[in-house]
């Protein structure tokens, strides 16, 4: 049992800034996922969430600009209510029309072109080289010929590899196995860090839908429905327990 993060899409409640009113339309779309519902639809079924709580305190929306005080955004954390108020450009949610999904999105490839780039630059000094996944990838169809252990060494012996994981700075900014990381396509990298930006583990989409797959696809997916809502769908990170 885990604490885990959704982004509840609801039609707009008779009053959206109405706080009250929200958080029943938001109950009113979990409770078909409720674990504990009398009217199950089958004697196998398992529910999504025991308890939760309106709250996106590390995964807030960006505000469109000039739209920092409508009343209808979300800023009221209920997991953490003591803790500081969100920025103005902040919330933990509001009609779709009032999110501007892009700031973050545009964040997100500035940092990942960057760190692309400076990964590329380094790489570019020494041999090319191999991915550790090549390595263990032939460990794992030839564990007699290649074990494990001998896969890691060959990996870690290459020139470029050698030099990265002698710089402590190096190690710290960039992840174990960069060449598989970074991969050789800068465009696809970027493409992949902006689809992390948004999405939460799952999604409860207007017609009901539980979505929790957390890939790729699903990332993509993630983007694509919510620039597609309707302007005045309100949308809500909501915290629940599992």
């Amino acid at each position: 049992m885990a604490k885990q993060r959704i982004t509840v899409c609801v039609p707009p409640p008779s009053d959206p800034a109405d706080p009250d009113a929200l958080r029943q339309a938001i109950g009113e779309a979990m409770a078909p996922h409720y674990y504990w519902r009398e009217d199950r639809p089958h004697p196998d079924w398992v529910g999504e969430w025991d308890y939760w709580f309106i709250s996106g305190s590390n995964c807030p929306f960006a505000v469109l600009p000039d739209h920092e005080d409508d009343p209808r955004l979300v800023r009221n954390d209920e997991w953490r209510p003591s803790e500081e108020e969100l920025p103005r450009d902040r919330c933990h949610g509001g009609p779709r029309a009032l999110l501007d999904l892009d700031t973050d999105r545009e964040a997100a490839a500035h940092e990942a072109a960057r760190r692309w780039d400076d990964w590329a630059r380094f790489a570019a000094g020494h041999p090319p080289a191999l991915s550790a996944g090549h390595y263990l990838d032939r460990a794992y169809l030839d564990p007699v010929g290649c074990p494990e252990e001998r896969a890691r060494a060959e990996y870690a012996a290459q020139p470029l590899i050698r030099a990265f994981r002698e710089d402590p700075e190096l190690r710290e900014r960039f992840p174990y196995d960069p060449i598989g990381f970074f991969g050789p396509d800068r465009e696809a990298f970027v493409a992949a860090r902006v689809d992390e930006a948004l999405p939460t583990p799952a999604l409860l989409t207007l017609d009901g839908r539980w979505v929790e797959y957390g890939g790729p696809d699903y990332r993509r997916e993630f983007n694509a429905y919510l620039d597609a809502l309707p302007p005045e769908t309100m949308v809500v990170r909501v915290l629940y327990h599992s």
